[in-house]
């Protein structure tokens, strides 16, 4: 996907296929610096197990995102 494709859902709760095939839900993060060429996104959600860190997934690149769909109705895509 293009940048301006994944602008809409940055800040939100979305369930993300990514280009290995994982499904990520989770809240969708940019970052403003980017790497290599390609600008880099974080998938955060909650702590797997109580009292650990939220889980983050960092994506490099909107080319590794395949599709994206708004989850704001899913409990397990927001923290």
């Amino acid at each position: 996907m293009t940048d301006q494709e994944i602008q809409p859902y940055v800040g939100k709760p979305v369930r993300v296929t990514l280009a290995d095939g994982r499904i990520i839900a989770a809240v969708l993060r940019s970052s403003e610096d980017h790497g290599h060429g390609h600008r880099h996104y974080a998938i955060a959600s909650d702590p797997i197990r109580e009292g650990e860190p939220p889980v983050r997934e960092v994506v490099h690149g909107g080319d590794q995102i395949v599709t994206i769909e708004d989850a704001s109705g899913d409990a397990a895509a927001t923290l």
